[in-house]
């Protein structure tokens, strides 16, 4: 009887041992697999970081060629031009056609919100004028498109993908304008030029799968579900039951 106990004794405790090992082997097989997926989401990181930066060198040369812009009238929905408020002047709102105080109708930043601005965006009354659908157009001296541009290629940098990507992208719009522009072409050329930044919904501009018969359209009709007849439950004096 003793031997059997000591036998059963010694039978566990090897189990025991055994199950332990196996639980520390999966607990650093875990840790390993954890440790590959975080290096593999860091080189990810790094690439989507790096894409999203601007070289020294084009910079520089946009913003030579922003520098000789009288004035530009930047056409783009409101939530737009507040990212590029906020990431050139420090404070924005969308309801805002001006930066100045404005006590009447309140359509500027009052005296506390003014003094948020870490630069001084210049749009006096005028300067922004409102349309349907969100859409905006904001009137920007050569001084406000280079600072634009120099705080969204900072902010292409920003450890934050999403808004590395999206400063990218605006900076690309603006530069695109200040590459059309000719630096040796006599002063007074870019008078009244209007640049839309904001890409267009219309039906026309938007891919769509097709098949060699038809194009197929972007919106269909889901059939509505055939109908169940109902019947009257025979203990319940007739009433309906599902």
């Amino acid at each position: 009887m003793f031997q059997a106990v000591k036998t059963l004794i010694k039978t566990f405790v090897e189990q025991y041992a055994r199950n332990q090992q196996l639980k520390r082997d999966l607990l650093a097989q875990r840790g390993e697999q954890e440790r590959r997926w975080r290096e593999e989401d860091r080189v990810v990181l790094r690439a989507a970081l790096a894409a999203n930066r601007v070289a020294l060198d084009q910079h520089n040369d946009t913003l030579r060629r922003a520098a000789g812009v009288s004035y530009l009238t930047l056409r783009c929905h409101e939530d737009t031009w507040t990212f590029l408020a906020r990431t050139a002047f420090g404070v924005w709102e969308p309801a805002w056609t001006q930066s100045t105080r404005d006590p009447y109708d309140r359509v500027g930043p009052t005296a506390t919100r003014a003094a948020h601005f870490t630069a001084n965006p210049n749009l006096p009354p005028g300067r922004i004028t409102k349309a349907d659908g969100g859409m905006q157009d904001v009137q920007l001296s050569g001084h406000n498109l280079v600072h634009l541009l120099d705080a969204l290629h900072e902010a292409t940098g920003s450890e934050l993908t999403a808004t590395g990507a999206r400063a990218r992208t605006l900076y690309e719009r603006l530069a695109s304008f200040t590459a059309k522009l000719d630096p040796a072409a006599p002063t007074g050329r870019t008078t009244g030029i209007l640049w839309r930044i904001d890409d267009s919904l219309h039906s026309q501009y938007v891919s769509r799968p097709t098949t060699p018969t038809r194009p197929a359209s972007l919106l269909h009709k889901v059939p509505s579900p055939p109908s169940t007849p109902r019947r009257r439950h025979p203990d319940r004096n007739g009433s309906p039951v599902a």
